[in-house]
Parts: C-alpha cells; sequence; structure tokens
C-alpha cells in the first residue's frame, strides 16, 4: 500500500520521506500505516470498475461517493457500519479495531486537530497541552506538528447512528458519534409499565401503550384548562397535544399524601417548550377556595428509562383533598407552548 502526499514549496525529498532543508519530517506516515495495519487483508476485497472514457474519469474524480465498510470490533463491543469517503467506482469491507481511532494517552476519539511528534507518535489536542514539548513515548524532548494526512483519515470515517433501528438514517464521524446520540431525536423512549421492557419512538410507545396496557389517552387543547377526576392509586395519566406531543402525569403515593409530576415524553429538550399548571380541589368545598396549585414554568423532557421520577417541580396533595366516597382526586391541568 503505497500513500502520497503532495509536498509544499521549499521541502525536498530524501530517501523517501519528505523532510525540510533542516532534515526535520514533515509527515511521518508510520501512525497511519500502523492504524491501517489493523485492517485484515483476508476480510478486504477491492473490486475496481473501469471507466469507459476519460470524461467519465473526469466527473467520477470530481464526485466522491460513500465507501461502505462494516467494521466489526473487538469481543464485547457491537458491530458498526463505517462509511469512507471515496471513489464510486469501488466498495471495500475491512475489519478494524476501534482502539485505532482513539487517542492513547485519554482514550477519547480522535480528533482534530492531531499532532505527532518527530517520530510518528500521535496525540490529541487536549492531551499536548497537557503534556507540552515531551512525547509520551519517546520519553524525550520534542516537536509537535500537525498531522493532516491522519486528520483526514479520520474525518473519512463515518459510523450509523445507534438509533438506527428506531428511524436514524444519520451516518456521522466516528469522534461525534457520542454527541450525536446525545441529541438523537430518534434516540428509544421506555414504557413506565413495571416490568415491560419496550423501547422504542414515541410514535411506537404510545400505540404500545394503548394496545398492550390498554391505556386511554387523553387529548388536551394548549392554553386551555382540563378538569379530570383520577383515582387515588392510579399510576399514571396520559396527555395528547394538539400537536401530538405526549405528557405524563405521575401520581407517587407518599406517607403525606399523593404527589403529582408533569414530563414530556421524549428523549431530550425538543425545539418545542411547554409549561404546566395543576391544582387539585376539594370537590365538597370547592366553593370555599380550598385546593393546591403548582406551576412547572418548563416542563422537563424524559425517555422514562428510569421510570417516573419526581422532577424539580411537584404537587404534593394532602389526604384531605382526596374524595372520601369515590377515593378520586379532582384535578384541573393546563398546559401551555412556551415561546422559544
Amino acid at each position: 500500500m503505497k500513500i502520497f502526499q503532495k509536498v509544499p514549496q521549499g521541502y525536498t525529498s530524501r530517501q523517501g520521506k519528505y523532510t525540510t532543508t533542516q532534515g526535520v519530517p514533515l509527515f511521518n506516515h508510520k501512525a497511519l500505516i500502523s492504524m491501517l495495519s489493523a485492517t485484515s487483508e483476508a476480510a478486504m476485497s477491492l473490486p475496481i470498475k473501469r471507466r469507459s472514457s476519460p470524461t467519465e474519469e473526469l466527473e467520477g474524480e470530481k464526485e466522491r461517493s460513500k465507501m461502505k465498510l462494516r467494521s466489526f470490533m473487538k469481543p464485547g463491543k457491537e458491530q458498526q457500519e463505517v462509511v469512507v469517503l471515496g471513489r464510486p467506482d469501488s466498495e471495500i469491507s475491512v475489519r478494524m479495531d476501534s482502539n485505532v481511532l482513539d487517542c492513547i494517552i485519554c482514550f477519547e476519539p480522535l480528533k482534530p486537530p492531531i499532532f505527532q511528534c518527530e517520530v510518528g507518535h500521535v496525540v490529541c489536542s487536549v492531551c499536548l497541552s497537557k503534556i507540552g514539548e515531551r512525547c509520551h513515548m519517546c520519553c524525550k524532548t520534542t516537536r509537535y506538528r500537525r498531522c493532516f494526512a491522519l486528520e483526514q483519515f479520520i474525518d473519512a470515517i463515518k459510523v450509523q447512528c445507534s438509533n438506527a433501528k428506531y428511524g436514524c438514517n444519520e451516518f456521522i464521524a466516528y469522534y461525534q458519534k457520542e454527541k450525536h446520540e446525545q441529541e438523537c431525536i430518534h434516540v428509544p423512549c421506555f414504557c413506565p409499565e413495571n416490568g415491560c421492557s419496550f423501547e422504542g419512538s414515541t410514535r411506537s410507545l404510545l400505540d404500545h401503550l394503548v394496545t398492550m396496557h390498554e391505556w386511554s389517552p387523553t387529548n388536551i387543547k394548549y392554553n386551555k384548562a382540563l378538569r379530570i377526576s383520577m383515582a387515588r392509586d392510579r399510576r399514571f395519566t396520559l396527555f395528547v397535544g394538539e400537536d401530538l406531543s405526549m405528557f405524563l402525569l405521575g401520581n407517587i403515593l407518599t406517607d403525606i399524601g399523593n404527589a403529582l409530576t408533569m414530563v414530556c415524553i421524549g428523549p431530550h429538550d425538543s425545539e418545542l417548550s411547554y409549561s404546566s399548571k395543576i391544582s387539585v380541589v376539594d370537590r365538597v368545598a370547592c366553593e370555599k377556595g380550598r385546593f393546591v396549585f403548582q406551576m412547572d414554568p418548563l416542563v422537563e423532557s424524559s425517555s422514562l428509562s428510569g421510570g417516573i421520577k419526581l422532577g424539580k417541580f411537584f404537587l404534593l396533595v394532602p389526604p384531605e383533598l382526596v374524595d372520601g366516597s369515590t377515593g378520586e382526586l379532582t384535578i384541573n391541568v393546563r398546559i401551555d407552548k412556551v415561546n422559544p
């Protein structure tokens, strides 16, 4: 395998290596070659199709396509599909150890800018700021330079989002995978029912709750109060907004009453924000103004991965507000859209 690099003006070539007039290597290919050596020749196939004309060849040079590589990780690591920018006339499959894509000091994914010592040992920019001019491998003072060829190689490696089975079709740079998945709108939501292992998109979760657990969602209009009656021991009440956003009113029994909390079902805070107002009134003495009230200026989003939990804002309802004849709570709920 040959690796070529354009030589900037003012550099000369000595013994097959590009050097400055002072003899300092411009780029040592050992780092990149060692990374490529992690691939398995037995798993590599490179079918090449000849272009029919120079015109087609020129067009092919201008337009880069994606070549898919399937990267099979070490035992214990999940399989990932990797996409590398390349020519439209070939496709390769390789076995790659993902550890070669990580900084050997902090073990975080390598990302530009990447630096190398005079020998060729690479380090990320964060670690370079800590170790100064001393190489962690050579154990001696050295000069670090940008490793542009390795940066191009790292940028070319794309991996599929782990939420592909939930609808995400994104391929992102390997070093951006973790950040993307923290913000991915296709992160699965979980069923809040005890003992249920369902996980899926918010839309599939709604279907699951209705069909499998026979929940009856309550439609709610924004900016308008809705009065409902809820059994004191009922754990969940599901509301569906006009834009099909889902809100879960959780009811947690405590020694001093009922704790009510509202969450928006979703993997993370979306572009849309909501506020909520919840009040519980004494059905018998409501004309006397006996009630408890709570307003949440920003309803938190939750994937329900840990079940329903009390957030920063919740409403504590004393037992005296439970209807003695029916064992129900009379609750007023209002959800408003918050302008961004």
